[in-house]
């Protein structure tokens, strides 16, 4: 009997150990669990209001519009990372890219990249981060990219460099590698303007080593070099247009011209739904953002004071036509907007017969 007593007391104090036990493990559960989903919280927290990636820093901040007391206060910045998949502007060099991007991060406050990095020049003078930034952190609106290699030349051709062939063109365009839109997920804005003022504008550029205000002198924009450059630049303009135009699955085509000559508000509204900009404020853009860029939009910032230009000749405008022709065909095809030609400034370019 006192065997039996001495049993059942060990077996109640061994119960009554276990269910201590038990309860002590619940409770550490429950506050390993409260300290598991406070963790979490302030990992999303941190994730997603306040990014630290090593190639976005989010007090990098520019002020666009100093001076202009109802605008000053507007500040162009990164978006959080993540969450702006990679879109390409792509341009043909001398097509306005420059003065483009500064009226997109005007309207949307955001920064745009360039896959040239910080060896292009800041786009505004007051100040400018978008070209410091790793494109991989996806923190840009748009991400600036010619796509256009000209192997022939590396300066505009004179009669000392004659950097252009006329035998080149045809073998050369044939020798470039694909459109680059596969980088983007065949995302794109294609930038397009009148190939004439594209053509005097690079070979300023050109001539000028690289300087976005540089010029050089109407002289030098006679002979055989220059006629091999005119037929060279039709070519590759076109090419470059038809090459994006065929492989931009999700995009459109955006027009100097349109952007500069007729309703620019409306322009650019179209090209913030394409890629499906909202502001979360004032969807789908804010007013007061639009007003400033478009009070602003004349700014001088990267653009030349002049730009010497000289008629061409009747074989030049032929090409130069054909070029255009090329791209309204594919952008038919394509059912994008077409070129506004009624915009384009001829003048410069010879009446057959003169």
């Amino acid at each position: 009997m006192e065997m039996e007593l001495i049993g059942c007391g060990v077996r109640q104090h061994t119960s009554a150990k276990m269910k201590l036990r038990l309860k002590n493990f619940y409770a550490i559960s429950i506050v390993a669990a409260g300290l598991v989903l406070f963790a979490f919280c302030q990992f999303n927290h941190k994730k997603f209001n306040l990014p630290r990636d090593e190639s976005v820093n989010p007090d990098q901040v520019s002020h666009p519009w100093v001076g202009d007391p109802t605008c000053q206060h507007f500040t162009v910045q990164f978006a959080r990372n993540k969450t702006r998949p990679k879109w390409a502007l792509t341009s043909f060099p001398g097509s306005g890219v420059t003065w483009t991007r500064q009226l997109i991060e005007g309207v949307t406050g955001i920064y745009t990249g360039t896959v040239y990095g910080r060896a292009e020049p800041p786009i505004v003078l007051t100040g400018h981060h978008g070209n410091l930034v790793n494109l991989d952190c996806e923190c840009t609106i748009l991400i600036k990219d010619h796509d256009v290699t000209l192997p022939d030349f590396a300066s505009f051709p004179t009669k000392r460099n004659n950097l252009v062939k006329a035998s080149t063109t045809k073998k050369d365009n044939k020798k470039r590698g694909p459109i680059r839109s596969f980088l983007y997920g065949n995302r794109g804005i294609l930038l397009l303007r009148n190939p004439i003022d594209a053509l005097f504008t690079f070979a300023h550029f050109l001539g000028s080593s690289g300087n976005q205000t540089g010029i050089v002198s109407e002289k030098a924009f006679v002979g055989p070099q220059w006629d091999n450059f005119v037929h060279y630049i039709a070519d590759t303009w076109a090419d470059h247009a038809v090459g994006w135009i065929e492989n931009i699955q999700n995009g459109t085509v955006l027009f100097y011209e349109r952007l500069l000559l007729e309703d620019t508000a409306a322009e650019l509204k179209r090209l913030l739904n394409v890629i499906n900009f909202i502001d979360p404020h004032h969807p789908p853009v804010d007013p007061e953002r639009m007003r400033c860029t478009l009070l602003h939009k004349d700014r001088t910032d990267r653009k030349r004071s002049k730009k010497p230009m000289i008629p061409l000749t009747s074989g030049h405008r032929l090409k130069l036509m054909a070029s255009i022709e090329r791209v309204q065909e594919s952008l038919r095809k394509k059912g994008w907007p077409l070129l506004p030609v009624y915009l384009y400034n001829l003048r410069h370019v010879e009446s057959p017969g003169i």
